[in-house]
Order: C-alpha cells, then sequence, then structure tokens
C-alpha cells in the first residue's frame, strides 16, 4: 500500500465508533469539526490491522504476557529510529505514558515533596502531581517575541536549591512543539546531576520532530545517569492509543524493579491482547507509513502557517519544530479568556484550551490539532478565525 497524499487526504470515518474526539457529546456536538484531543484522523497502517485480525479469528481472549519479542520490537524501533541502544532489562511495560508520569511520581517522591516542571505542558504533567499530594514546582518556560520557547534554568535551579529532587520533562515538549536541542538536554542533566536530582522525560511524541531537527532521546546523552527514566509509547506514532500500551526505559534496574512493584500493588499491568499485538506490528513493519505520514504533516503545518496569516493575522503561532499540535496565541484579539471555548462551539469547532496547560501560561493561548486531512484542518481554522473576530 502507497502512504501517500491521497491515503491521508481520505482520512477515516470516526463517527459511531464511541471516539473521544468525535463523539464524546459532553466535548463535542454532532457537525462540529475536532481539533483538540492529541489523536490523528488516519487509517492505521495495513499491518497494524491485518495483525490485529489475524489475532481476533483465534477466539480465546484469555490472560496474555509480553514477552522478549515485545521488547525486541520496542528496540529495534529505537535504534533503527533514534539510533538509541537499550536492553530488555531496561524496559517496563505499562498500559500509558501518564501510568508511568503518576508511578514515576509516587515512588522516587514523598508526600509533601516538590516535583519540578514546566508550564504550559500537557495537563497531566499537573494532575499526576498535585494528585498523589506533591507540590507543583513551575520553572515556566520563556517565550521570545517570535513565540519559540526556551528552558528557564535559573528556576529550575532555585527550585533545586530548595531541595526538588524530582523533574518531569516533556520532550519533545507538548503543547509549544519544541524538539529540546542536544545543548539544552545536556545543561539541564548537569544542572540535576550537580543536585542530585533524577529527570523523568515523556518522550510519547518522539516520533514528530521535524527537519532540520532531530530528536534526542535522553537516554544518549553521557550526562544521563542510570536513574534517569524515559516513557515511550507507540500509541501517538502510530495511531493506537486507544489501545493503551507504553513502557518505562531505564538503566537502573532497582528503579525498575520498584516501579513494577508500585504497579503491581495498585493494579496497572500491561499485556493486553491487542495492545501487544498491534505494537509488534508498529514498531517492526510500519515505517513506511510514518515516513509518508511526517510528509503529509509537514504539509500541514504550511497549510496552518499560511491560513492563520490569512485569517487570523494577528494570532502569533508558535515555531512547529515537533508534535502534531499547534500553539497559537490569541491575545492580540483581546477576546476574554473565558469567552473563546463558548465561541469557538457557536462556530462549530472544537479545539484544546490553552489553561489545560497551565492557568496562567496557556491563558489567551489554544491548541490546534493538526494530524488530521487537510479539508478538515481548513474547515476547523476557518470556523476559528470567525469564534475569533466575529464572536
Amino acid at each position: 500500500m502507497t502512504y501517500d497524499q491521497a491515503f491521508f487526504d481520505a482520512g477515516i470515518d470516526r463517527t459511531s465508533t464511541n471516539s473521544l474526539k468525535w463523539c464524546a457529546r459532553s466535548f463535542i456536538q454532532e457537525g462540529m469539526v475536532p481539533l483538540w484531543v492529541a489523536d490523528m484522523d488516519f487509517a492505521c497502517a495495513k499491518p497494524i490491522t491485518d495483525a490485529l485480525k489475524a489475532r481476533a479469528e483465534h477466539a480465546c481472549f484469555g490472560y496474555t504476557f509480553p514477552d522478549d519479542t515485545d521488547a525486541e520490537a520496542l528496540i529495534g524501533f529505537w535504534a533503527r529510529r533514534h539510533r538509541l541502544c537499550l536492553q530488555k532489562e531496561d524496559l517496563l511495560m505499562m498500559p500509558t505514558v501518564v501510568t508511568g508520569l503518576r508511578a514515576c511520581v509516587q515512588t522516587m517522591t514523598q508526600p509533601g515533596d516538590g516535583v519540578i516542571i514546566q508550564t504550559p505542558v500537557y495537563g497531566p504533567f499537573i494532575s499526576s502531581v498535585q494528585e498523589s499530594g506533591r507540590v507543583v514546582l513551575d520553572a515556566g518556560l520563556c517565550r521570545d517575541a517570535d513565540g519559540r520557547y526556551t528552558m528557564d534554568f535559573d528556576a529550575i535551579e532555585r527550585f533545586l536549591k530548595q531541595g526538588a529532587r524530582l523533574m518531569i520533562l516533556c520532550n519533545p515538549h507538548n503543547p509549544v512543539s519544541r524538539a529540546w536541542s542536544q545543548e539544552e538536554l545536556r545543561a539541564l542533566l548537569s544542572l540535576l546531576n550537580r543536585y542530585k536530582a533524577r529527570l523523568v522525560s515523556d518522550e510519547i511524541h518522539a516520533d514528530f520532530v521535524f527537519a532540520p531537527r532531530s530528536f534526542v532521546p535522553v537516554l544518549s546523552l553521557p550526562e544521563a545517569g542510570e536513574g534517569t527514566i524515559a516513557l515511550v509509547s507507540a500509541s501517538k506514532t502510530f495511531n493506537i492509543a486507544g489501545l493503551q500500551q507504553a513502557t518505562a526505559i531505564c538503566r537502573d534496574h532497582d528503579i525498575i524493579s520498584l516501579l513494577r512493584r508500585h504497579l503491581e500493588r495498585v493494579g496497572a499491568q500491561a499485556g493486553n491482547i491487542f495492545a501487544l499485538t498491534a505494537t509488534r506490528a508498529a514498531y517492526t513493519q510500519c515505517d513506511d507509513w510514518l515516513d509518508g505520514l511526517m510528509q503529509y504533516l509537514h504539509s500541514n503545518q504550511e497549510t496552518l502557517k499560511n491560513i492563520i496569516a490569512e485569517l487570523l493575522p494577528h494570532a502569533v503561532l508558535t515555531p512547529m519544530e515537533a508534535t502534531f499540535l499547534a500553539w497559537v496565541d490569541i491575545r492580540p484579539y483581546e477576546v476574554p479568556h473565558c469567552d473563546v471555548d463558548g465561541r469557538c462551539r457557536r462556530h462549530g469547532v472544537v479545539l484544546t484550551d490553552g489553561q489545560f496547560f497551565g492557568e496562567s501560561s496557556g491563558e489567551g493561548f489554544m491548541r490546534i490539532n493538526y494530524g488530521c486531512p487537510q479539508g478538515q484542518l481548513l474547515e476547523g481554522v476557518q470556523r476559528f478565525a470567525h469564534a475569533i473576530k466575529e464572536g
């Protein structure tokens, strides 16, 4: 099968499928254009659907477990795509990356401890800390006049001096689309090492970094100690988030054991029959689909930049280095943030509210998911522009 523009332009009908993005009536009504939750409106690669069909034909769905083939599929993919060498003993499978975030917070800190994050950032970074009885230490990102974000190393060090011993990083960063450079990551790791603090890196968007930049796994860097943890998944990359499978990677096997015991204690274990099947196929047979997808998403970036410039010329679109999610500053239009979502819904489009990523740092911003056919993207952004300008 050829994964070209025509394939991705065709999209896929997700109505009547219990799709959160399209069908959850507490979030979206029929006829609205969804540009919000971070999954994509494309058909999966054929090897994934073929593998799932073949597994479903065996009409027994008892208990299963991950085996060496699952580890080897992930190890091969990360070596092939990101030049990262891993061992089977470094891996711990779990349902989701958010499962991993919560497990790391709860096993590597104590109630009342501070955990460093960088807003605006994916909402579960905040809730994983707060709902575990820990304290959010927000070393908020710095934003320049072009809308590009950088790390505030001074703020991070202030929290380290106050005793913080864990930081959660989003690499690449959702929602601000930063592909952190090797220099930035090495500086961050060196700073954390100086204070004997650990890093947990959410790398779920690793495969969505656009040329000329490239993804830098934290575990590829010499400053990354054995206690550094990366959380990864095929879910975003191959559009299989509903199957729920992720992996923690850490070269300190005592930490892997600690996390495993915690997950067993709370009943958050992996081994879903269809998740295992789909992930093995994705990691071993679907590079051509991913390559075609990246070309299509790059084209969508150009489409999005052009239509925002035309219809909302005063809005500032953050440079899109990574992910399939765009971060747009609509503050120049002086629309009260509390009115934006309602205006969008009246015009039939749903985006993600910027304050999901930080109460203060997200005010006046919206996130646009451009992982969809270009026709859907154009229609959604046209409705968004009307909502902002016309009310």
